[in-house]
C-alpha cells in the first residue's frame, strides 16, 4: 500500500500529468493513501496561487476522492516527534512537514511515493518509490538465468 507525497498529488492535478505517475495512480487506485499534512499543503498552495485558479477544485475532483487520508492523531504525533528527535541527534534532521509525512508512512507500514527521495533516504526502514522514474529492471536469479526457456 502506498502513501502519496504532496509532489505526487500536485503532479496528478496538472492538466497533463506525467504519464508514468498517472499510470501508477490508476493501476494502484485500490490501495492509495495520503497524509492530512499533504492535504494541508495542497490546500495552502491552492489558496496562495493567483486568484481564479482551479487547483483545489481539481484536487477535490480528480485526486482526493481516490485516496484515504491518514489523520494526524496523538499516537502519530508522538511517533513523529520521536523520529524527528532521533534524526536531529544523528545530524540528519528532516523538515517539519516531511517528518510528519515520513512518520505517517512508516507508522502505518506504507510505501512513501515521492519525487523527493533524497529528503527521506536516511530514514531507517522507510520504503520509498519514485513514480516519476521508470522502475529498475527485475534482477536475475543468483544463477544468472532469466527463467525463460531457451530454444
Amino acid at each position: 500500500m502506498y502513501l502519496l507525497d504532496t509532489n505526487v498529488l500536485s503532479e496528478l492535478m496538472r492538466a497533463q500529468p506525467s504519464s508514468l505517475v498517472e499510470a501508477r495512480f490508476e493501476a494502484e487506485q485500490e490501495e492509495l493513501f495520503t497524509s492530512a499534512i499533504c492535504v494541508e499543503e495542497i490546500r495552502y498552495g491552492a489558496m496562495i496561487a493567483p486568484p481564479g485558479n482551479s487547483l483545489w477544485d481539481r484536487a477535490q475532483a480528480n485526486v482526493l476522492p481516490y485516496l484515504t487520508v491518514v489523520p494526524l492523531d496523538e499516537a502519530l504525533a508522538i511517533f513523529a516527534a520521536d523520529l524527528r528527535a532521533e534524526w536531529k541527534r544523528r545530524g540528519t534532521p528532516v523538515a517539519y512537514g516531511d517528518g510528519l509525512i515520513a512518520a505517517t508512512a512508516k507508522g502505518n507500514d506504507l510505501i512513501l511515493v515521492t519525487r523527493n527521495v533524497r529528503h527521506f533516504a536516511h530514514v531507517a526502514g522507510m520504503k520509498i518509490e519514485n513514480w516519476f522514474e521508470l522502475p529498475p529492471p527485475p534482477s536475475l536469479p543468483a544463477d544468472g538465468q532469466s527463467g525463460s526457456r531457451q530454444p
